[in-house]
């Protein structure tokens, strides 16, 4: 597995799309704000791709394929940067481990011990998710090592809990599971496995040309 350009207006991405549907990692420049970006630094997460290019992703400016969405601009400096991706990647795996949580009572099951990125399936659903309703959730032990999750991470291991995405949560909360946000019921999750590991991140951020 190798990162690959996705091209000036995001066609070398649809064209592997096209032939390879799946799961695939995305590397792009940090979004700072509307319209502004971090060339110096790149968030990276798992996307769902279909065979026509539509893209399932919890980024909310990665929801089409266009050279907007997949080639992000920055106002400020006038430019366009590449973004990246890999793939695709083996899917979910055999059910690795089962949680429950109902309210006022203890969780039953044990969370996967160590950081990094799972297939999860709860009930919510998540931000994005294939037909079974699993999708990838980045596990990163929290204060009194109590697991959150997030949809995003950075090269370096860290979560990236980004402005577009408005989630960052307890896996097990005093109302459930990944339930922080309100969204009350989400009351079991299941997990299939880790994501399979993303090569090493490119160097930088290729400027493919004007905004």
């Amino acid at each position: 597995m190798e990162w690959r350009a996705v091209g000036s207006q995001g066609e070398h991405f649809r064209a592997r799309a096209e032939t390879d549907p799946g799961w695939y990692w995305f590397y792009r420049p940090l979004n700072t704000g509307p319209r502004a970006c971090d060339p110096e630094r790149g968030v990276l997460l798992p996307v769902l791709v279909h065979a026509d290019g539509r893209l399932q992703s919890p980024l909310t400016d990665l929801g089409g394929s266009t050279a907007a969405d997949l080639v992000p601009a920055d106002e400020h400096t006038g430019q366009r940067y590449q973004s990246w991706f890999a793939g695709p990647l083996p899917g979910p795996g055999a059910r690795t481990h089962h949680l429950r949580k109902e309210p006022g009572q203890a969780p039953i099951g044990t969370p996967p011990s160590g950081d990094g990125w799972w297939w999860c399936r709860t009930r919510g659903p998540l931000h994005h998710v294939d037909a079974q309703g699993v999708g990838p959730i980045y596990i990163r032990a929290g204060s009194g090592g109590i697991p959150w999750v997030y949809p995003a991470a950075f090269p370096d291991g860290a979560p990236a809990d980004v402005m577009e995405l408005g989630f960052a949560e307890p896996l097990v909360s005093e109302h459930g599971l990944i339930d922080q946000s309100g969204e009350h019921g989400r009351t079991e999750a299941e997990l299939f496995g880790r994501v399979a590991a993303h090569p090493p991140v490119p160097a930088r951020f290729l400027i493919a040309g004007p905004a």
